[in-house]
């Protein structure tokens, strides 16, 4: 029974207001801090050419599930972040769960270099940060952009000024 209440608390807070409130895309229902498993070891990864030490940092990472990563996290609106997840559009989860997959594969890719790297060996350097710049980065951009939707139009195009402006010369001229 408690989780059944739990369930329907979670679905009155599917708003589109309390999900932006949380850092959730209302549209997509996903949140971008997901990302933050995937960003850390970017930056470790950055820093391994020139400081090899790092790369004890980066060999232990693993990847995690969306939800996986929520129900582990510090989020603030974890439960929610993954009960949204449950609910959002299958199509929407399955772009994101195919680049999650190439992220994952790129990132186990990154994982195996730095494992293998030779601080001295300039070549090493190049190719680890290859793969960094070259494909972690745009794939997490990738995932980024399902997970914030298309831009969209309306957004494009409002500006609230314009729109305070409007209602000011309205209140003139009915």
């Amino acid at each position: 029974m408690a989780e059944a209440t739990r369930r329907q608390s979670l679905a009155e807070r599917l708003r589109p207001e309390v999900l932006a409130a949380a850092n959730i895309n209302p549209n997509t229902r996903l949140a971008t801090d997901y990302l933050n498993h995937f960003n850390n070891v970017v930056m470790m990864l950055e820093l391994v050419p020139d400081m090899p030490d790092c790369a004890e940092d980066v060999v232990g990472w693993t990847p995690l599930a969306y939800d996986d990563y929520f129900r582990g996290s510090h989020f603030r609106e974890r439960d929610l972040a993954i009960y949204a997840w449950e609910q959002a559009d299958p199509a929407i989860r399955s772009d994101f769960d195919a680049a999650v997959t190439h992220l994952d594969c790129a990132m186990a890719e990154a994982i195996d270099l730095v494992s293998r790297f030779d601080g001295s060996d300039p070549v090493a350097a190049e190719r680890l940060r290859g793969l960094v710049d070259d494909r972690l980065k745009p794939l997490i951009a990738t995932a980024s952009g399902i997970i914030n939707g298309p831009p969209s139009v309306h957004a494009a195009f409002f500006d609230s000024s314009e729109s305070e402006a409007q209602a000011a010369v309205d209140e003139l001229f009915p």
